[in-house]
This record gives C-alpha cells, structure tokens and sequence, in this order.
C-alpha cells in the first residue's frame, strides 16, 4: 500500500514539473530544425498528452495582465472565461486588439471604416460583461507589414501599464494573422526587462496545454460576452463551438474536477522568445525555393 502511494506521488511530482517548470519542453529542443506542418499536426492531437499534464492555474494571474486579439472577438473566444476570472479580482485588465477586422468589408456591402467600427463595438460591447476596460484597438490593416511600428506601440502599452502577464494566441495556430500577432508581441518583448509570463490561448487550434483555467463559475458571462460578437457568429456559429471546446477541454482534468475549462500553453518571456526565434527561423526556411540538383 505504501509503495502504491510512494508511486502515485512520484507521477504527480513529475507531471507538475513538466507542466509547469520545465518549460523548454520539447519545443525548444527541435524547432531549431522545424517542420512546421509536422508540429502543426503534433498540437492538433494528443501527441504530448502523455508527456505533458495540465496543471490549474488561478485568478489574478498578474497584477496587469494584456490580453493581445489579432481580431476582434479571438479575446473572449480564447481567454474570455480568464478575462471575466481576472476582472473579478479586482486586478488590471487590458485587452489589444491588433487588426481593423474588416477584411470582409466589401463581401458584406460596408465600407471597411463601416465594418471596423461594427467590429470595435462589438469588443467594447463584450468587455461592458465583466466590467473591463475598454479594449484598445491599433486598427492595421496588415499584420505582416510595418510590423516594428506596431511592436513600438505594443510595447508602450506593456511597459507604461507595467504588464506582467501576456495571453496570446498559440505559435502554431493556423491563422496568418495569428502567428504575425506573435512576432509583434516577440519583437515588443524584446525591449521589456521586467518578468513576464505569456499564456498562448486557443482559437483555431488546440495548443500543448501545460496549465488550464476552471472556468465554470464564469462560463454564463462567457457565453454572453461570445453573443456580442453577431458579425462572426453569423458566418460561423463560435458561441456554441467555443462553449463545446470548452467543455472537451474539461476532459484534461479528473472526472468530476470541472465542467468548463480553457487550456493554455505557458512559459515565461525568454522561453517564448527562443520559440518565436525558431518558428521565425523555420518559416523562412519552408518559404525558400528548394535547391535543384543538377
């Protein structure tokens, strides 16, 4: 019997230190020599299930936590159940969204300033739920170019509100937009001295979950902070597919632990800046003609 418990403490020991202290993982190891397709397809299933165990994080997660959106309405589909816990807190909240969202302008007979400010309203809308802070929004067009000035501006926000921690869209997620949200935030960053800890969130794909939030006691707040969002929701139904995902994340934790849960891969600034460094790497590699043999 003491062997028995001897044995389960041991997994449990190992299980938290590779959730949560060992952040290098693997991802730091191998993606100096990265297939993006392969670690794409690695993240979309439970490949590392066995080699990395969630553990339970908790509100306040920081003192002044930036929630960064490529779009309006990936906040509260990825981290929305943890803005809504944060702001409970009492502690600081800011959300930045990066793109105008209104790429769609012309498929929806609006004018791109039209659809930006319907978009904008909807993140002000969505943050009135839990009392945060009116979202700021830097309206580029174009994620991808001038990304430096964007980065100057992010990291004018992290510094002057003294940011120790960022949640972020996953490195691997399969949205343009998405990942160049990481190299603004990688470059902006770089400039920050002070200890932070980024959280990469889930929206088209799932991430490596080291650390999860419990989120029932928030889920109805979620849920309406997701129906603010009526532009996305109607091409695509994201209250419902959010709300499903977060209960098939439940499934991280013990039978009974939770109903509703959002999974996040962790790890502190360096960490990801070593990641970024090698994503950045391994794209502009896959992006090179391939040599021909004579």
């Amino acid at each position: 019997m003491l062997r028995h418990y001897v044995r389960r403490a041991s997994n449990a020991a190992v299980q938290f230190i590779f959730a949560r202290r060992q952040f290098k993982l693997f991802l730091r190891v191998t993606l100096g020599q990265a297939d993006l397709r392969m670690h794409a397809l690695a993240a979309a299933t439970s490949f590392f299930s066995t080699m990395v165990r969630p553990v339970i994080i908790e509100a306040p997660f920081g003192s002044s936590v930036l929630v960064l959106a490529p779009h309006q309405d990936d906040e509260v589909i990825g981290c929305g159940g943890a803005m809504a816990l944060q702001c409970r807190s009492g502690r600081g909240l800011q959300v930045v969204v990066l793109q105008d969202g209104a790429d769609e302008h012309a498929q929806v007979f609006l004018t791109r300033e039209e659809l930006r400010e319907r978009r904008n309203a909807e993140s002000r809308a969505a943050a009135r739920v839990i009392d945060a802070e009116v979202p700021l929004f830097l309206g580029k067009r174009n994620l991808r170019e001038d990304v430096e000035t964007t980065a100057a501006s992010l990291r004018d926000c992290i510094e002057s509100r003294k940011v120790d921690v960022v949640f972020t869209p996953f490195a691997l997620d399969g949205d343009r937009d998405h990942r160049a949200s990481n190299v603004i935030l990688a470059r902006a960053l770089m400039g920050v001295k002070r200890r932070i800890r980024v959280l990469q969130y889930e929206v088209w794909a799932h991430c490596i979950p080291n650390v999860v939030v419990v989120i029932d006691g928030v889920v109805e707040q979620k849920e309406k902070m997701l129906t603010c969002f009526e532009f996305a929701n109607s091409a695509v139904n994201y209250t419902h597919a959010v709300m499903g995902l977060g209960m098939s994340r439940s499934r991280l934790l013990p039978a009974g632990r939770a109903r509703y849960v959002e999974a996040y891969f962790e790890t502190p600034k360096e960490e990801f800046l070593d990641i970024m460094q090698a994503l950045e790497a391994a794209e502009r590699k896959a992006q090179r003609p391939s040599d021909i043999q004579a």
